[in-house]
């Protein structure tokens, strides 16, 4: 894995023992940083128009990747977050326990082992899900899709292939 390339940001909006982000801080995976120091770094963000795509690997190498770890329920807070790389990831299921089979509500976990996969770092994607037992089933029931993602070149390819699935 590209060490000191995952980042996050924890908007402490929900049990911090239950942050799958902090936990990868603990194992050395990901470094917590503020806000205002995101910079060109890739972040995640369902706001974005701009899909996360393979050849973004290049600003993922360069730069690093940003979470913004907080609540579903308190989403609405990101909404105007102003960021130079924002991404969103198509359509996938989470495994994850509080939102199992709810099309795009992924863990930050989840959102960041998908990325990683789509960039081509699938041995990255492994390492950090393999933190959580339910983890594993994440690229295993999401594998079609994430192999159609990688392949997709730009924002239309991505929205073709998420209606293939979805």
């Amino acid at each position: 894995m590209l060490q000191n390339r995952i980042y996050y940001v924890y908007l402490k909006q929900d049990d911090p023992k239950k942050s799958t982000m902090k936990k990868l801080e603990h194992y050395g995976l990901a470094i917590k940083i503020r806000a205002n120091m995101i910079g060109k770094k890739l972040v995640l963000t369902p706001y974005s128009d701009t899909y996360l795509l393979n050849s973004d690997s290049f600003i993922y190498t360069n730069y690093g990747i940003c979470l913004i770890d907080g609540s579903w329920n308190l989403i609405d807070t990101i909404k105007n977050l102003r960021v130079k790389n924002a991404r969103r990831l198509p359509l996938l299921l989470p495994v994850n326990p509080v939102n199992y089979g709810k099309p795009g509500k992924l863990s930050s976990l989840e959102a960041l082992a998908a990325s990683l996969y789509i960039m081509g770092y699938p041995d990255a994607a492994f390492e950090v899900l393999s933190k959580y037992s339910w983890a594993q089933n994440f690229i295993i029931i999401n594998m079609e899709p994430l192999e159609e993602y990688k392949k997709c070149k730009n924002n239309e390819e991505c929205r073709d292939a998420e209606k293939l699935f979805f």
